[in-house]
């Protein structure tokens, strides 16, 4: 049973749900905006952002297609970030309430979500682990060996290099240097965004 795949859900849940198609840079909710719904982004790619007292932007997480994201709205009255479309996406919008009201008596789905978000928590962790790097050089290496698929050296970003950045926090400046150090040293190898690691990923 997934979010992301409204055919596995009872059809309660998948009757409740509404679509909604959102462009670029458009927001599907801002920060405590009341939280009314779970998403699950069926095409696209969604930003959850906060940001600092100072104006700074900070990630907290990039949605893929086919990822479910807001889960913790079950548990609050408000959104605790900022969702934005980073490119054109089509998101699926479930009702907690009647989500809610299904965990009461559906082990699959309770134990469904329960995994994602542990899986969300362990890679928030790993993001917070990297920015406690103070060196921005080793910050971006443990970045692209944290990213590699395993026994796949090559990477591809489907994000701008600023994207990249702004989630390592790191300056564009800072990220294009460092990338060069890199490259220069042996390390890896680049052609637009596309990058080949060349060393073990250990």
């Amino acid at each position: 049973m997934d979010l992301s795949v409204p055919s596995s859900l009872p059809d309660k849940l998948r009757d409740g749900a509404s679509y909604q198609n959102l462009v670029a840079g458009q927001v599907l909710f801002h920060y405590r905006d009341p939280a009314k719904y779970i998403f699950a982004l069926e095409i696209g790619r969604i930003r959850l952002v906060r940001y600092t007292c100072e104006g700074n932007l900070v990630i907290l997480q990039i949605v893929r297609a086919l990822e479910s994201f807001a889960e913790s709205a079950l548990f609050t009255e408000l959104y605790d970030c900022h969702a934005i479309a980073e490119v054109p996406s089509r998101v699926i919008c479930y009702p907690k309430t009647i989500i809610w009201e299904l965990l009461q008596h559906n082990t699959e789905l309770a134990l469904n979500l329960l995994q994602k978000c542990d899986r969300k928590s362990q890679s928030l962790k790993k993001l917070l682990e990297l920015r406690s790097i103070r060196s921005a050089r080793e910050r971006l290496l443990q970045y692209l060996l944290l990213i590699a698929t395993p026994g796949n050296t090559r990477i591809f970003f489907d994000r701008s290099y600023k994207d990249i950045a702004n989630e390592l926090g790191l300056s564009s400046e800072t990220l294009y240097r460092n990338l060069s150090e890199l490259e220069k040293s042996g390390i890896i190898s680049r052609q637009g965004r596309k990058i080949e690691l060349l060393i073990p990923q250990t």
